[in-house]
């Protein structure tokens, strides 16, 4: 509500709050250019321009409760749902990642896009973003986010409770999955990549790809929904005001999750980043991954549900 009466139409009436955030939505899940927005709304570019930047820095502000690390409940609760609609029992989460592209008037001599890394839950929510530019600035503590992999590694984070796996004792702690790119931690399982899988190791890649494909679709579903992130629009982009903008639209993404949890989604082909990045595995998180595999397919031939 902060400077109402500096936002007009072209004709001087004044723009109300549903107004100007009726403009800065239209703004960020369109693609059209700002002139072509403008005249639908009866306003002029800059005004486009002023309040989309005054909206993402509102969101950004307030909205940070809504992209959190859940806590232990919480966490009980998406381990439930992941165990329930994937089979992968005692699963945290799915780790993904994506480039959020700068516009077209951008100097793309040295960097045309920002990293942007998410941690999905079962509904589809982002718990976790990093974006990373240039290899050395990210912006997790410029929104107070958290960096997972700082957390794991100081045992601060997924050290809750840990899931039997057999009857002698061996127990496998919480976790997240991604896909073949990234490093094998105890705590971050990677699918197998060798030939001749034996069953119960064909049975950990099933559900592992179930669920990173699950995820994967999320993310498609932020990709497309928010136009103005695809890199095509004319925009006064930089790090830091694509990076502001990248999480305004994550945090709209997990509320209108909130809001209506059976929203429609495309499909998307399952897409892999991490070229560069191939298997680090210790002894500890390989043997998780052989310990869950094995658990996985003990209970599958003794007929148990998951």
């Amino acid at each position: 509500m902060e400077d109402i009466s500096s936002y007009t139409f072209i004709d001087g009436r004044m723009l109300c709050l549903e107004d100007r955030v009726a403009i800065a939505l239209r703004r960020l899940y369109s693609s059209e250019p700002s002139e072509t927005l403008g005249s639908s709304f009866g306003v002029d570019e800059s005004t486009i321009k002023l309040v989309t930047d005054r909206f993402i820095a509102a969101v950004c502000q307030r909205a940070v409760p809504h992209i959190m690390w859940p806590d232990s409940g919480k966490m009980d609760k998406i381990k439930s749902m992941f165990g329930m609609v994937h089979n992968m029992h005692n699963c945290c989460g799915v780790i993904c990642t994506t480039h959020i592209p700068f516009g077209p008037t951008y100097d793309h001599e040295k960097n045309d896009s920002i990293l942007m890394r998410v941690i999905i839950d079962p509904e589809m929510r982002f718990m976790e973003i990093l974006l990373e530019w240039e290899g050395s600035m990210n912006w997790s503590s410029h929104l107070h986010g958290f960096d997972i992999f700082k957390g794991c590694k100081m045992g601060v984070c997924l050290n809750g409770r840990k899931l039997k796996v057999a009857l002698d004792g061996p127990e496998v702690g919480e976790y997240i999955i991604g896909d073949a790119g990234y490093p094998l931690f105890p705590w971050l399982l990677t699918p197998y990549q060798e030939e001749d899988l034996s069953d119960s190791k064909a049975e950990f890649n099933r559900r592992h790809f179930a669920a990173t494909t699950f995820a994967m679709k999320a993310l498609a579903r932020f990709q497309e929904t928010w136009k103005f992130l695809q890199g095509q629009i004319s925009y006064p982009f930089n790090a830091e005001t694509l990076a502001e903008a990248t999480y305004a639209c994550s945090m709209l993404h997990n509320i209108v999750i909130d809001m209506e949890n059976d929203a429609a989604m495309r499909s998307i082909e399952e897409l892999n980043y991490h070229e560069e990045v191939r298997q680090l595995a210790d002894e500890d998180a390989v043997s998780a991954r052989d310990l869950l595999s094995q658990y996985f397919w003990t209970r599958k031939t003794l007929g148990l549900t998951g």
